[in-house]
């Protein structure tokens, strides 16, 4: 109160609102990306497709060089004002692809003959290399940290530089005021990028078996794989040394550090039924049977379930786990029906009984994993870095049970027997022996159901009325519980695991009536 009477701001913000400043960040890159492909049939029986692709991705980080200028200027070209590291353009983009097509032909006697059907086997595989883009947020972040915006308590400035006339003096002068008393351009955090950040790579693999059984119906089989290199990561870029308050750095704040320390595995086994529609029926089965590990599922969190950071700066390869995104076992399905009766809808009897349809689609999917949280961080392993991204220190497992594959409902009826509080430095206890993505939420079990009249009323026109159940046994569908185990102070939170508070959606039927002419 005595600040606001005496006219001194409690805390100031600079390069924002002030003259050569741009308010609205506007980026301007330039992709280019080439690509030849072939196609050589070796054998009437045997197909080679083969291609390169090159990738020539804009930077947009770039473009902040050219908004940092005024302010490198208005700080008297003082070096710690200045963005950074820019990147060089990623020209390393090479993807190499290759695939094959053998149709096995065999005579119809004996095992080959049973599982060639003599010519309905058909063998695929292929190799191919892709890289993700880097999206503009991450630009963006970095604008929206120091040296482009910053807030800092500064009793002495007055409180007329946060207004426009402020802005009418220009960027100097703002400087000029923060600097009695001087301000220390490293005590502020910033979000930067490593001076080698690129676009990541992935390997893909697959190797299919297709088996048509008659000329409706085929079975194929497959392997699916992928290796992840270079994947985008959110680090604490100067962590504080183990139970210090010094950072490795000490005459830095904290840094948001984005860079290509990620990787993941992912294998999957996929087989699939079609039966294509012929006498009114069509059905599809779908199964896939897989397994994804990453070091780190996204830079930004990627659920509910966990934080983009690793509890431990000094030891990130202990966070390589289940991926948020592993779903081990999905099946799903989708079947149509169109009943045989009174198909030419002939008198007041065929035009009730004719035209019926009925169609389903399915899904049983495992849940996702999510991360258990301490709710607080004793030693302050994250201290900063928290603040921007979510604290992701975990407690310590005090129970030998499998938690990985009990139910939401079996751990949270033994919730409080599971994990136990870090105790601090007193202890030894920096980071908990609980490890990233350890639970897994409840999986999705969703059945849609359809049913269609198509009541014929002359030769090219027709009324059709529809009704569709979604999600039509009612079932409750819940959402990633929350994964906080105690509270700040230590104690129990009440609502860890409770996954009946997030929205499990509910049937819906909607009814239509359309006039086809």
């Amino acid at each position: 109160m005595n600040r606001f009477v005496n006219d001194v701001a409690q805390s100031s913000t600079i390069n924002k609102d002030l003259q050569g400043v741009a308010e609205v960040l506007h980026l301007d890159w330039h992709d280019f990306f080439f690509y030849g492909q072939d196609e050589w049939k070796v054998r009437p029986n045997f197909t080679l497709t083969y291609g390169l692709r090159y990738e020539n991705p804009g930077q947009p980080i770039a473009d902040l060089v050219d908004f940092n200028a005024p302010v490198l200027a208005a700080a008297g070209n003082d070096p710690r004002f200045r963005v950074g590291p820019i990147p060089e353009r990623d020209k390393n983009n090479l993807q190499p692809r290759i695939g094959f097509n053998w149709n096995i032909r065999s005579g119809t006697d004996g095992i080959s003959g049973f599982l060639t059907g003599g010519d309905k086997l058909v063998l695929r595989g292929g190799y191919s290399r892709t890289n993700d883009y880097a999206f503009t947020n991450i630009a963006l972040n970095i604008w929206s940290a120091f040296p482009f915006v910053a807030a800092f308590i500064s009793p002495t400035a007055p409180i007329t530089l946060l207004g426009e006339s402020a802005a009418s003096n220009g960027v100097v002068s703002a400087f000029a005021n923060l600097n009695s008393p001087p301000i220390n351009p490293d005590a502020f955090a910033r979000t930067v990028v490593s001076e080698d950040f690129h676009a990541p790579t992935y390997d893909s693999f697959s190797f299919e078996a297709q088996r048509e059984f008659s000329r409706d119906v085929v079975l194929r089989v497959g392997y699916v794989g992928s290796k992840g290199n270079g994947l985008f990561q959110t680090l604490d870029g100067n962590p504080r040394l183990p139970f210090s308050t010094v950072r490795v750095n000490p005459a830095q704040n904290v840094i948001r550090l984005r860079a290509n320390s990620g990787s993941s595995t992912y294998h999957s086994m996929q087989v699939s039924f079609d039966k294509r529609l012929s006498r009114g029926f069509s059905a599809g089965l779908y199964y896939t049977w897989s397994s994804f590990i990453d070091d780190a599922s996204e830079i930004f969190n990627p659920s509910s379930g966990e934080v983009a950071v690793s509890q431990d700066s000094f030891n990130r390869r202990a966070d390589r786990a289940r991926s948020t995104y592993d779903r081990p076992h999905r099946f799903s399905g989708n079947v149509v029906y169109e009943l045989p009766y009174f198909q030419d809808q002939r008198g007041f009897l065929g035009h009730v009984l004719g035209g019926w349809q009925i169609n389903s689609f399915f899904t049983f999917q495992s849940g996702a994993p999510f991360t258990v949280l301490n709710g607080s961080d004793p030693t302050g392993a994250l201290s900063g870095i928290a603040g921007l991204v979510g604290d992701a220190i975990r407690p310590n497992v005090i129970t030998s049970l499998d938690i990985s594959g009990m139910s939401i409902e079996d751990l949270y009826a033994l919730r409080n027997t599971l994990f136990r509080p870090l105790r601090g430095a007193a202890f030894g206890e920096r980071v908990g022996s609980a490890g990233r993505n350890i639970l897994r939420a409840d999986g999705i079990n969703n059945i849609d159901f359809g049913i269609l009249k198509n009541t014929r009323i002359a030769e090219n026109q027709r009324l059709q009325l529809r009704a569709d159940f979604f999600n039509a046994t009612n079932t409750r569908n819940f959402g990633i519980p929350d994964g906080r185990a105690f509270s700040t102070s230590g104690a129990p939170n009440a609502s860890f695991l409770n996954q009946w508070s997030t929205n499990g959606g509910n049937r819906r039927i909607v009814v239509g009536l359309r006039y086809v002419f």
